[in-house]
């Protein structure tokens, strides 16, 4: 690898650490980041377009290093691959004030972007319908995704109605695919994990992966919802986003295409009361800025 790098970007590193199939250098102090590109390629230009942006207005994300053909992908060894430089090479943890940063980078040009996710509704029905048509066909194989899935669908049909109680468009931001509980500042700043949607999916996304951790705090969620300032509309949207159930249907996908067994579902399913116990926190929140269902169920055992 180290020849193709010298050849296509007229680099010369001294030491290549390899890991996952990427490669990472530094040369004078600068860190360099090679990586296979596995998203669409009619997606690329725009997420330089962002990166770029972003550059100007002094935010560090990896910039994309063009091969001296000018190009964005270099083709090595039959495999599509980006350079990126690196300006915030950490692994610290992923913090909710990062994610806050994050959520103020509204976007120029947005309403036709490749990038756009904000369509909840549209994307969670279809989804839904193609998940449930796998579990009809494949589900006896699954006994865990065969006990829980109903309980979790169920949940995300809530997400969905919420949706409908949405009066406007509101502004999109720079947001990432998703927000993991490993993920690090090196991830945040990454271009290539960039979307363009609403400020409340990472937002939200970020306190569902935490949930999972032994050591959540419901306490510090509570502080949150307590110093965060959103309007009627915003609310709705966390609250939706909360209900639709990503890390179970995350973890789910990955069983059904053999990347994984059943097992990782054991710790959301450990992990239901708590779960509930979020929801119904910030279901009694939103109702105070807004007129909702009574979910009795939900509530029951709060206070």
């Amino acid at each position: 690898m180290k020849n193709a790098i010298q050849y296509y970007y007229q680099l010369y590193p001294a030491e290549i650490h390899q890991s996952n199939g990427s490669y990472q250098f530094e040369i004078h102090d600068e860190h360099y980041y090679l990586t296979p590109y596995n998203r669409s390629p009619i997606e690329l230009q725009e997420l330089y377009k962002i990166s770029m942006q972003l550059l100007e207005r002094g935010v560090y994300c990896h910039q994309f290093v063009l091969n001296i053909k000018q190009e964005i992908i270099t083709i090595i060894n039959h495999i599509p691959y980006i350079m990126l430089r690196v300006f915030i090479n950490s692994d610290a943890h992923v913090t909710v004030k990062d994610i806050l940063f994050f959520s103020n980078l509204v976007t120029k040009d947005t309403e036709k972007s490749l990038l756009s996710r904000n369509q909840w509704k549209k994307l969670w029905m279809e989804k839904n319908d193609y998940f449930e048509y796998q579990v009809n066909q494949f589900g006896k194989r699954y006994p865990k995704i065969r006990e829980s899935f109903s309980y979790f669908i169920g949940l995300s049909e809530i997400g969905i109605s919420l949706l409908n109680e949405v009066k406007k468009e509101e502004p999109l931001v720079v947001s990432h695919r998703r927000i993991c509980s490993n993920n690090t500042l090196f991830d945040l700043y990454n271009p290539l994990n960039f979307v363009l949607d609403y400020k409340e999916r990472d937002i939200i996304e970020y306190w569902k992966e935490e949930l999972l951790k032994e050591d959540f705090s419901f306490s510090e969620f509570q502080q949150f919802l307590n110093i965060i300032s959103l309007n009627e509309d915003e609310w709705l949207l966390l609250l939706a986003r909360a209900f639709y159930p990503t890390f179970y249907f995350d973890r789910y996908e990955k069983i059904i295409d053999h990347h994984d067994n059943e097992n990782i579902l054991d710790k959301i399913l450990e992990q239901i009361d708590i779960y509930e116990q979020f929801l119904s926190i910030l279901y009694l929140k939103v109702r105070t800025y807004k007129a909702l269902p009574d979910m009795l169920w939900l509530t029951k055992n709060i206070g």
